[in-house]
């Protein structure tokens, strides 16, 4: 998500889709024309910290990573229940 971010910062925003459809051709894509997204940082919320995130998601949208390499993740069929630690 860093990455996207950096990219979002760097390149001048996010366009919507009507305004630079995909056309499915090489070549350099065009950035910061017509932006609809714009951010100016972003900044990383460390791991099992409430207080933290409650403070984040107060000021500013937030992005939230699973780490879907385990077991349970992988073989959920819908019907599980998932515990979460």
């Amino acid at each position: 998500m860093d990455d996207a971010f950096k990219f979002i910062i760097k390149n001048g925003g996010l366009t919507t889709e009507s305004s630079y459809p995909y056309t499915a051709a090489d070549g350099k894509c065009k950035s910061g024309s017509n932006s609809a997204a714009t951010i100016k940082g972003y900044e990383d919320v460390p791991a099992n910290n409430e207080a933290a995130l409650m403070k984040a998601v107060a000021n500013q949208p937030v992005s939230v990573a699973v780490d879907g390499g385990d077991m349970t993740f992988q073989f959920y069929s819908g019907d599980d229940r998932i515990l979460l630690y």
